[in-house]
């Protein structure tokens, strides 16, 4: 995985409504302890660091936050003004303001924050996303398939493969696997550039990558020939399986597949990624998460997927401050039944009103199939389609199609319509 950074560059980020927002991570099996001041307000996010977190005012109106993150887990915060003070500076954590990863000893230094860019401006990562990996941080650079799998078969824990710049690497029928703690990198962003570019033009087998654990996939195009709407057949693939626990997904553009462009069979973090044409009726996902129950999708931009993020029943998610595009072929947010764990939906911002696959306009953004065991909440959207929610297989905006009454779906703080919600802290940054 990559090195806690301090952006060089850009404008000071702010998050909606003139927020940050500020993150721990723990990336190992011990509890952090941490504590940070803020000048500004504080305020734990709803669903992260609730009942095991404090915010006290101090004499000097600034205010600081105390928590506790276990094992695998996170605590999210919003303030305002800049952080004069966070603990500890090292461990087994990673700190990230508005999604992008900053250094803990750093982030209290003022110049840290205004450097980062805006958390809009950075929205799908591409040019600005202060976190792309340069060539100069390469253990091998490669720019034919041949390379390609001998570098990754190759690879050890703490390797950076570097698809070259320039590169459009045809894979053919070859499935290849990045191993554990692993980077396979390219360019994305950098200097405005695309990225180098891994295409499966043949139709084979789950796809062509896979993980190990610890795996981080960030600034590559990962492309096949499956752009447009065609009904349902097989054989289908996906563009990228997460087959490993802790794997990160950042700073990518993922179109073509039948499948999916991610299938997560363990939770992952998919963020500042642009996931799109993945559109096949029955199945066309951007993000389908089969196991666990930690998976956060965060800062994409996703358009045209039949599902661009979706749940095939058992595991949980948290989707939010992503953008769904204009073009849809049916509902972006959801669940198979029997319903999921806990999904968390909430500042994000949903376009798109009609739906290839009906023709019906407006059409459902969110839908939860299924009973969740814990609870689907949905909060702090911002939905085009104007209609309020109701149960059952409607076209309302929310849809709970297999009951006739909304069972363990919480929703409240949305924003319906097309107008721009006058609460700035309502949809995706902005």
């Amino acid at each position: 995985m990559a090195v806690p950074l301090v952006a060089g560059s850009g404008r000071a980020a702010q998050g909606s409504g003139g927020r940050r927002r500020i993150e721990i991570d723990s990336t190992g099996s011990e509890p952090v302890n941490y504590e940070f001041t803020a000048t500004g307000a504080v305020e734990a996010v709803r669903g992260d660091a609730e009942g095991n977190d404090s915010v006290a005012e101090n004499d000097d109106g600034t205010r600081t936050a105390t928590g506790a993150v276990g094992s695998w887990g996170r605590d999210t915060y919003t303030f305002e003004g800049r952080i004069t003070g966070f603990s500890p500076t090292e461990g087994e954590f990673e700190l990230r303001v508005d999604g992008v990863r900053v250094d803990p000893s750093a982030v209290a230094k003022e110049e840290t924050l205004n450097s980062l860019p805006t958390a809009s401006d950075v929205l799908g990562g591409g040019t600005g996303y202060p976190d792309a990996v340069p060539q100069s941080a390469a253990t091998t650079v490669v720019s034919d398939i041949d390379g390609l799998e001998t570098a990754l078969n190759g690879a050890s824990s703490g390797d950076v493969v570097y698809v070259a710049p320039s590169a459009t690497i045809a894979v053919g029928k070859r499935e290849l696997t990045v191993p554990s703690g692993v980077t396979l990198a390219s360019n994305r962003g950098i200097d405005g550039a695309n990225g180098g570019e891994i295409r499966a033009d043949e139709v084979h087998g789950e796809g062509p990558l896979r993980t190990g654990n610890q795996v981080r996939i960030t600034g590559l195009r990962v492309t096949a020939p499956n752009d447009e709407y065609i009904e349902y057949r097989r054989p289908v693939h996906s563009g990228v399986v997460v087959d490993g626990k802790g794997c990160e997904i950042d700073n990518v553009e993922i179109s073509g597949f039948t499948y999916s462009a991610v299938k997560l069979l363990h939770s992952a973090r998919i963020h500042h990624s642009h996931i799109h044409s993945n559109p096949m009726d029955g199945l066309g996902y951007g993000v389908l998460c089969i196991g666990g129950d930690s998976t956060l999708v965060e800062y994409n931009r996703f358009n045209y997927n039949r599902h661009s993020v979706a749940n095939q029943g058992t595991a949980g998610y948290e989707v939010r401050y992503n953008h769904f595009g204009d073009k849809a072929v049916a509902y972006q947010v959801g669940t198979h039944r029997p319903g999921a764990t806990t999904l968390k939906i909430h500042h994000n911002t949903f376009v798109p009103t009609k739906h290839i696959n009906s023709g019906e306009d407006p059409e459902s953004h969110v839908s939860i199939r299924g009973v969740p065991d814990d609870v689907a909440d949905i909060h702090h959207n911002w939905f085009h389609n104007p209609r309020q929610p109701a149960p059952g297989r409607g076209t309302e905006s929310i849809i709970q199609p297999h009951s006739n009454t909304f069972k363990n779906v919480n929703f409240d703080t949305n924003h319906y319509g097309p107008k721009q919600p006058s609460d700035a802290t309502v949809g995706c940054p902005r």
